[in-house]
């Protein structure tokens, strides 16, 4: 009897160790187990998952493939390319079905392409605007109007300024999509003789250094009037600036993005004027092209969405669309 107990003990001790020792670490390299039989991988790659609108693009991106059957994993690249090409390389080795990229550089996400060409895996960009060579190596393109949000802040700018001012520019002409925001800014600041543009930097695109130029700016120019980030980051970082130097009455401070950072800056005072970036509707869109690769392997007209300027008087409908309470 005691052999037994003894026994029955031991092979009891011996699971409960099993049950204890850790098994194999679940991370984004591997997609989750669902319930049922997946219909296949898709994979998607950002450029910057951490900021809002990337995140809501990614998120709405995947629960809708979800929903469709298929398993969707996303990698964060965080503005370094050469990581997105190795998380292509990845979702390729996985057998991904469909790879979505949002692209870190519009001309270096090249190799990323050509490498899912290889492996004959259809690839679709979303939210990056690419050159004409680089839209032959993907089955479809879903963006949005970035040149004209830029131009309408600009004329908004303008307008505010009453024709006359001094302004400084943020710009990130490595992704195309801050590129065209950014020049048409400027045409609308060109078209009118009382504006001066006293700078415009170029690489910029986080909070931190939007923030950091900005402070420089004020202490070398002392006298500009409106100043223009090309996205939401730069337009929280430049606001924190120029409410940190007290000057949220003097000087105007207008983006493009428009995400739920703006709003609240925009209801402080620390922001005038933004274009909404029509991230739900993009990822929807996004969602529903990838779907449609995957059944029929091809991709209907490439849509560009329209954004939405933004000022105080906008500001009750812009809290709605983000859910600001």
């Amino acid at each position: 009897m005691k052999k037994t107990l003894c026994m029955l003990l031991c092979i009891g001790m011996a699971a409960a160790m099993c049950a204890c020792s850790p098994g194999e670490k679940k991370t984004e390299d591997a997609p989750n187990k669902t319930e049922g039989e997946s219909k296949g991988l898709i994979g998607i790659t950002t450029s910057m998952y951490t900021n809002e609108g990337l995140t809501i693009m990614c998120d709405t991106i995947k629960e809708k493939v979800e929903e469709e059957g298929y398993q969707a994993v996303i990698k964060d690249a965080n503005l370094d390319q050469a990581q997105q090409t190795k998380d292509v390389e990845d979702f390729i080795s996985q057998g991904a079905k469909l790879i979505i990229v949002e692209a870190c550089d519009s001309v270096g996400v090249k190799s990323a392409f050509e490498l899912c060409n290889k492996a004959d895996i259809p690839v679709l960009s979303v939210n990056q605007v690419l050159g004409d060579d680089l839209l032959e190596l993907v089955v479809g393109s879903v963006t949005s109007d970035n040149y004209t949000a830029g131009y309408e802040v600009g004329q908004e700018v303008v307008k505010e300024l009453g024709g006359k001012g001094k302004v400084c520019i943020l710009t990130y002409d490595v992704a195309f999509v801050c590129r065209e925001r950014g020049d048409g800014f400027k045409a609308a600041m060109a078209e009118n003789e009382g504006i001066e543009v006293l700078e415009v930097f170029d690489g910029v695109c986080t909070e931190d250094a939007a923030m950091k130029k900005t402070e420089d700016w004020l202490q070398q120019y002392p006298d500009v009037t409106a100043i223009f980030g090309n996205n939401s980051n730069c337009g929280v970082g430049i606001a924190a600036a120029v409410r940190s130097a007290g000057k949220t009455d003097d000087i105007l401070v207008a983006n493009v993005d428009g995400l739920s950072g703006d709003i609240r800056n925009m209801e402080d005072g620390a922001l005038d004027i933004t274009a909404v970036y029509p991230m739900k509707e993009l990822a929807a869109e996004a969602a529903d092209k990838a779907v449609e690769v995957l059944k029929t392997g091809k991709c209907g007209e490439d849509p560009r969405l329209k954004f939405s300027l933004c000022t105080i008087d906008d500001l009750d409908t812009y809290k709605e669309y983000w859910g600001i309470e």
